[in-house]
């Protein structure tokens, strides 16, 4: 039986057409009923999503006059949707998840989907809760049929499943979906102190992008006058002004760039919210010549990291940072971090969003994240810190589980002829998922160095295995959705993922990193194949600087192997049996 019914009416100059043909119950659904709406128009296409306890009041209050955007949209259809889960919690729930996917369905239509705003905003940015009992069945049995039943065949929406819009950005970064309790409390504990600052660690996938979202859609609600500026990587900066634009969120107090851009600038901001600070760069070398001609300017010549310039520009400083994510050596160190925020707040960050562990398996997404940072951080010391979380009791069942549903296993041969095979039978099965091989950034006889002209050339290729010829990703600059015509067979690096969501994952690991004669990981600099990783031969000769581009090579492989939400397969390029047989032995996998 259906958990939902509906009542379709006409809208004709403002009134409903069709109420008294209803049966009496529907009519008293009409006036006293918990429900979901979305008034259509026909002709422009808009339409308009809210919730209500009484829609024949609300439909009044639409249409006396105040609402402009029912003076204009031309709505001529209006769908009321009642169920047996809508309590408060639900109705909220239901909403938000709508407008999400509407967003995600019309995101080339600026202006095609409309709600109550502020209502919106200030119920998802704090005041939340993420579960309540029923939500699962309110997901099956009422958002799921009453899309793929009722809207798509009525020529509502475009999207036929909503297994298509899962994996866009609208839906994944959406500043209006539901948050968890600890991060509707951070942002609570944030808005109500303006004069803090915060440090928010989280491991990859713990929802601090969803958190940034959110963040900025409160302040701009509570103190619509703050002048707000949002650092991002490239990789995400066309993506953060798509999402706050199709939100109706483009106020011309906010600014979404990147950390040269703002800085260039030189504007004061109240608030400055920096979206993976472990990426900040510090004074130094070898790096893009941008980010050291901001030290040139006024004021900023004896900063030393762009951290201490965004702190002279920020009243209020916001940094989502993950001490395992940091990549290179021009990224601010540990040390300079820690000092630049030693009074602000430190908060973490602890439920894992990215990676889904199957369902029936007894081990979770926080026992896989756990096992490989023992794998490659064990050693380092940076497990025994306050730095990263981290919990030595996980369950090695994850890296032991053979079958084919299984969220982990590796191949140990023809590393990048298996990996391909594997996410292209996944395709068969789901063509809605965005999956890649991954690499990292190593170089051998068979793995060629990468070169920024290279892009442009896609004859030019870079992996060579038996016959089979892959090259690099041709961009770093939203690489998932680039047109080209190899855009699924190009092999993707960390430069290119950092901050992003892949179904399923395959990593090539390479010849970069290697077991050294006391049983631990080293990164080897001269089968790394990008200079601006390395440091300087001169720089190399110092053991601190050793043990940091080990750990610049383990943080990137670290990037990788957290980037699959539904699974991920390990290749070991030009054998490298010394890793595969140690991580084996770590984590108690065996033959």
């Amino acid at each position: 039986m259906a958990k939902y019914s509906i009542v379709e009416l006409a809208v004709s100059n403002g009134n409903l057409v069709g109420v008294d043909q209803l049966s009496n119950n529907q009519k008293r659904a009409l006036e006293l009923n918990n429900a979901i709406y979305i008034y259509r128009g026909t002709r422009s296409k808009k339409v308009y999503i809210g919730q209500t306890m009484h829609f024949i009041e609300r439909h009044k209050q639409h249409y006396n006059g105040t609402e402009e955007k029912f003076s204009t949209a031309d709505f001529n259809k209006v769908i009321v949707i009642f169920s047996v889960y809508f309590n408060r919690s639900a109705l909220d729930d239901v909403e938000s998840q709508l407008i999400t996917y509407f967003m995600a369905d019309n995101s080339k239509k600026a202006g095609a989907v409309s709600f109550d705003h502020d209502d919106v905003i200030n119920r998802t940015g704090g005041n939340s809760v993420n579960e309540y009992v029923g939500r699962e069945n309110v997901a099956s049995d009422v958002i799921l049929p009453l899309w793929e039943k009722e809207l798509w065949p009525r020529g509502w929406v475009s999207s036929s499943t909503l297994e298509e819009l899962r994996t866009k950005e609208l839906v994944k970064y959406s500043p209006i979906k539901q948050l968890t309790p600890e991060q509707g409390q951070l942002i609570t504990e944030i808005i109500h102190n303006p004069d803090r600052n915060y440090v928010i660690n989280g491991d990859a996938g713990t929802g601090k992008t969803v958190l940034l979202t959110h963040l900025v859609a409160s302040i701009l609600k509570e103190r619509p006058e703050a002048k707000v500026g949002v650092v991002v990587q490239p990789n995400w900066e066309k993506t953060g002004e798509n999402i706050f634009k199709i939100y109706g969120m483009n106020s011309r107090y906010l600014s979404v760039t990147t950390a040269t851009k703002i800085i260039t600038g030189n504007e004061r901001y109240d608030v400055i919210i920096v979206d993976e600070a472990h990426k900040l760069s510090r004074k130094y070398g070898k790096q893009h010549p941008s980010f050291g001609q901001v030290y040139k300017i006024p004021g900023f010549e004896d900063c030393n990291s762009h951290l201490e310039i965004l702190q002279k520009m920020g009243k209020q400083i916001i940094l989502m940072y993950d001490v395992l994510q940091a990549i290179r050596p021009a990224n601010i160190t540990r040390e300079m971090f820690q000092q630049l925020t030693a009074g602000y707040e430190k908060k973490f960050l602890h439920t894992q969003f990215r990676i889904q562990a199957p369902k029936g398996k007894s081990y979770t997404s926080d026992d896989y994240v756990n096992g490989i940072k023992y794998l490659l951080y064990k050693d380092t010391g940076l497990l025994a810190s306050d730095l990263t979380n981290y919990n030595p009791d996980f369950n090695r069942d994850v890296f032991r589980d053979k079958s084919e549903d299984a969220y982990f296993g590796y191949f140990t041969g023809k590393p990048m002829h298996q990996l391909i095979d594997w996410i292209e039978e996944d395709r068969n099965f789901h063509a809605e998922h965005i999956n890649r091989v991954l690499s990292g950034m190593f170089c051998c006889a068979t793995a060629d160095k990468w070169s920024s002209t290279h892009g442009k050339d896609p004859s030019i290729t870079h992996f060579h295995e038996d016959g089979l010829n892959r090259r690099w990703n041709s961009t770093q600059e939203n690489w998932i959705n680039i047109g080209d015509e190899d855009a699924e067979d190009q092999i993707g690096s960390v430069f290119a993922v950092q901050g992003i969501d892949l179904n399923k994952v395959g990593v090539m690991i390479g010849s970069d990193i290697r077991v050294n004669e006391d049983g631990k990981l080293e990164a080897v600099p001269d089968n790394h194949n990008n200079t601006n990783n390395k440091f300087s031969v001169e720089e190399m000769t110092d053991p601190m600087n050793q043990f940091e581009f080990t750990l610049y090579i383990l943080n990137q492989y670290y990037v990788l192997l957290t980037r699959g939400i539904d699974g991920i397969r390990l290749g070991f390029w030009d054998g490298n049996d010394s890793f595969r047989k140690y991580m084996e032995d770590t984590l108690d996998i065996g033959a």
